[in-house]
Order: structure tokens, then sequence, then C-alpha cells
């Protein structure tokens, strides 16, 4: 096959294996530039060509397209430039992550054609399983790009308040406040945002991650022909970023591959930490969105 391909021959011209026909209504889905699917009964299957290797980065780069012009359109929708003079509470700050997810939704359904062909519950039970660890990625990439990891930044350019302010409720004092979150806010600090942004993953490797987050199949809650779809959109994602690396000439390639691995663990870590988080607040009854608090708790398993 790579000969054939080294010698000019179009690789969505090859015919691949043919597979058994076990339900007439059944379309398998096959990854590649010329991708086509249909969806069934919540059925969803994708086949991937064995031996190929990905040179053309077709689901990152339209990842990163839609991205750069979602950001367009966060100025449009919070009506004002990113401004780091502002300051939130948490309140304030989960009611614009609230707005904001509205266009990370409209981000997954336009950027990839098999997430909008899920039925509604399907879609909804991968996203919210996605939607926090984006979050707190997010933050990081937020921090290296106004170049300030000591400061969480919301989407539209604000900032969180100090934490002794940020949980403010007016029965709380703000030692109480420093005693009761001041760990949660220094481990997303120290262990969550400040190594996120040492990684120094760039725009390639933050969108390939989005779609490595959203197509996870390690929950208990998606049934088996979506986990099927995960598995198979995840490789297609994993093989478009060896390719990236392999054609850099940077030879720290193989270490920065490991590294997107070590995110994903660090990410799975700081949203543990953010659902107790959430149970505390409402404990002491800070204000907080409703709709972002059900996200945060989500079950998953």
């Amino acid at each position: 096959m790579e000969k054939c391909l080294a010698v000019g021959m179009q690789r969505d011209q090859i015919q691949g294996p043919r597979d058994v026909i076990e339900n007439p209504k059944k379309m398998k889905m096959i990854g590649g530039r010329n991708s086509s699917f249909a969806p069934s009964e919540n059925s969803y299957k994708l086949r991937i060509e064995p031996g190929i290797c990905y040179r053309h980065l077709d689901r990152i780069h339209c990842t990163t397209e839609n991205y750069r012009n979602l950001e367009n359109t966060r100025l449009s929708v919070f009506n004002k430039h990113p401004n780091a003079s502002k300051e939130l509470d948490v309140h304030e700050f989960s009611i614009e992550i609230m707005t904001d997810i509205k266009l990370i939704w409209r981000l997954c359904e336009t950027t990839f054609p098999e997430f909008n062909a899920l039925c509604q519950q399907d879609k909804k039970t991968l996203f919210y399983n996605f939607i926090i660890k984006w979050n707190i990625l997010e933050l990081s990439i937020y921090s290296r790009k106004y170049n300030d990891p000591t400061k969480f930044y919301s989407p539209s350019g604000a900032v969180a308040k100090p934490a002794d302010r940020f949980y403010e409720n007016g029965k709380l004092s703000k030692n109480e406040i420093n005693q009761i979150f001041g760990p949660y806010w220094a481990y997303r600090y120290e262990n969550v945002n400040n190594p996120l942004v040492a990684m120094g993953f760039d725009e390639t490797e933050n969108m390939a991650l989005l779609g490595i987050l959203l197509w996870d199949p390690g929950y208990t809650n998606i049934n088996e022909s979506l986990a099927e779809t995960c598995h198979a959109m995840r490789k297609i994602i994993f093989r478009e970023l060896n390719s990236c690396y392999e054609s850099s000439e940077d030879e720290t390639t193989s270490r920065n591959f490991f590294t997107i691995l070590d995110s994903l663990s660090l990410i799975e870590r700081a949203e543990q930490k953010c659902r107790e988080e959430i149970h505390l607040c409402g404990v002491h009854k800070i204000e907080f969105d409703q709709e972002r608090k059900n996200m945060i708790l989500w079950d998953k398993n």
C-alpha cells in the first residue's frame, strides 16, 4: 500500500476491504478526507483503513479553524475586547462560562460531523462528559495567551477575583474562605494550571486535545456503539497528531506525545477536585449557576 501511494496512487480511490453486512440499514463511516456517514437507530460505526499513515490533518485543521472563528465570536457575544481589568466572583464567572458553553457545543457540531449525527441524548452525554475537562484545559490556554499563569481568565478576558473575594457570600469571613477554599485554589495554580502552561502545547496540540477529550470512551454512561465510535475517532486524532510530530524536525516530538497523555491524567484529577469544590459551595450556600453545577456534578459512572 505504501509503495502504491509513493508512486502517486490516491488513497481515496482505493477500495478498502469489504465487510459482512449484518444490517442493511447500517452504514459505516470511513475515516479520512472523503468521510460519509449515516446515523441509524443510535448505531454509529467508524472504520479506519489499516496501514495508512495520516498525512492530512483534516480533523485537527478543521478544529483549529473553527476555534479561531469561535474566538472572534466571543468578542461579539461578550460585546467587548479582552479586558483583564474586570474581576469576576464565582457566580459571575460561572454565568459567563455557561454562555460560552453554548458556543463550544456549536463548535463540536460544526467540527465533527460524527458528533452532529448522534441522537440528542448521545450528544448530551458525550458533551457533558467532556466540557468540564475542556474548561480546565482552556484556563491554561487563556493563561498562556495573556502570558500570566498566576491568574484565571474567563472567555471574555476578565479575571477571577482573589480567592477570599471570589467565594464571598456575606456569611463567611476572609479567613474562613481561605481555610475552606484555599487548598483548592492552591491546587489549581500549582498542580493544574502551571503544569499545563509549562507543557507549552501549541495550537495544533490544543486542538488535538479538544478532540481527544470529547471522544472519550472511558465512561459507563455511554452505550456500546457510541464507545466504538469514540475509540475510532480518538484513533484518527492520535494518528493525525503522530503524523504532525513525524513531519516535524524537532527531536522532542516523542516526548511531546507522552506529554499529551500526561496532561489527560492531570486534567482528570483536576476535574475531581472541581467536583469537591462545588460540593463545598453548596454546603456553604455560595451562589452558583445551577446548570453549571449540574454539569460539574454530572454522573459519568
